[in-house]
């Protein structure tokens, strides 16, 4: 079992409507509403790839009881730490007349209490014993210190349980020297933790050379529609081309599947570099429908790239 934890959940709504203007008024012709954050996208991603995972998330409200259910109907195990908040929601609008455009409305987190915070931790921890690997996605809301994930490592650590995030910010940038076994993240996140330029892959094995010098084993640096740059543990560079895929109906969750590839992979002992190409099948494959994380194992495996990126 992969366990993750998810500190800022959220509702995820998706609606369809052809010829989106604003200041109108639409009928969507399709409406779906998936239980969300970069979490329940990673655990829906890893069902998908034949691997089981617990998520760990503050849930709150009326929204957050629908979640469970909406968690519950797509086969995602949950163990919510209860919170007082009501659950944020998040709204993504698609065009299909404008080339599949996406309009996203995403609701902040709200304030997490000391003590709830505090709480999610230990849940988390309690868990370890039946965990392969311990996986962070996504932001944190309002109130989680910047050591928040510090005990959380620390006790990974203590018992050898490997650590993989996909996520930044402070919180992050926190336990670098606790040497995670993997960080995954975007170009544009990339640039902020390191302060340097990352537009293309000779920029971005720069900038993951200098994350490894700061305490993190392995870094992976995905570059939007081109693919994704790895660092291994060794200090090899590689890089993965996405496939071409038409039509691209949705990009959202496309993260999150390429992150449970590489956790899949490494659950099985692949290396990063095999690990990280089927990354950026399942990535690719879940931009071919609405939803983050429906994708089916026959269309990754039908996208695995064989090639690097041009000019990595």
């Amino acid at each position: 079992m992969i366990l993750n934890l998810l500190p800022n959940p959220a509702l995820d709504k998706t609606v369809v409507v052809e010829g989106f203007e604003t200041g109108k008024i639409h009928r969507p012709g399709e409406v779906l509403i998936l239980a969300g954050g970069k979490g329940f996208n990673f655990a829906r991603s890893l069902k998908n790839l034949g691997v089981d995972s617990l998520v760990v998330a503050p849930l709150g409200g009326l929204l957050g009881n629908y979640l469970l259910e909406l968690a519950k109907t797509d086969s995602l195990a949950c163990d919510p730490q209860p919170v007082k908040a009501e659950l944020r929601t998040c709204l993504t609008i698609i065009d299909p007349a404008a080339q599949y455009r996406l309009t996203e409305l995403y609701e902040k987190g709200k304030p997490l209490e000391e003590t709830e915070w505090a709480n999610l931790i230990s849940r988390t921890i309690s868990h370890f014993p039946e965990a392969q690997f311990l996986t962070i996605s996504g932001s944190f809301p309002p109130g989680v210190p910047e050591s928040g994930l510090v005990a959380l490592l620390q006790e990974a650590n203590r018992i050898n349980l490997l650590v993989l995030i996909d996520s930044y910010g402070a919180q992050v940038k926190r336990v670098f020297n606790l040497a995670p076994a993997l960080l995954k993240i975007n170009q544009h996140e990339a640039a902020e933790l390191t302060g340097l330029r990352v537009n293309n892959p000779s920029e971005a094995i720069q900038a993951a050379r200098k994350l490894q010098r700061q305490g993190i084993a392995q870094v992976v640096i995905t570059l939007g529609k081109f693919g994704a740059m790895g660092l291994t543990a060794q200090g090899e560079s590689f890089s993965w081309a996405s496939p071409p895929v038409t039509p691209v109906v949705s990009a959202v969750g496309s993260g999150d599947a390429l992150f449970a590839g590489i956790a899949m992979g490494l659950a099985k002992g692949w290396s990063l570099p095999e690990a990280l190409r089927w990354g950026v099948a399942a990535g690719a494959a879940n931009t071919l429908q609405i939803g983050a994380g429906r994708f089916e194992l026959q269309q990754v495996e039908q996208l695995l790239p064989s090639n690097p990126i041009e000019g990595a």
